[in-house]
């Protein structure tokens, strides 16, 4: 009974998580340029993705709200996307700085 409930809630997470992000998905890269309206990624296999951002787009800078404006060509980003009705990537979220170190255990 234990592991149908485990696997019920790993389906429950799943589904939530996919929604969170539109069923959207996860482009990893450096930046190459950033605009108002579109950041550019090379990824880890040297492809270039224009990625449109818009007003809903939001910020997460090291885990935080943040502002795209400090989002720098040469930092790495991992950008919540999913294709447009003209079929063009356009951006959720876009995480970018430092993860924060975890609290210590006391």
């Amino acid at each position: 009974m234990f592991h149908s409930f485990k696997a019920s809630f790993a389906a429950v997470a799943l589904a939530a998580s996919l929604i969170a992000h539109g069923g959207g998905e996860h482009l990893t890269g450096t930046v190459k340029s950033i605009t108002a309206d579109q950041l550019v990624l090379e990824t880890a296999k040297h492809e270039t993705l224009t990625i449109v951002l818009t007003a809903k787009t939001h910020a997460l800078k090291s885990k935080a709200k943040g502002d795209l404006k400090d989002l720098k060509p040469g930092e790495r980003a991992v950008v919540h996307a999913a294709k447009n009705k003209a079929g063009q990537w356009e951006a959720d979220e876009v995480d970018f700085g430092a993860t924060p170190a975890p609290a210590a255990k006391k």
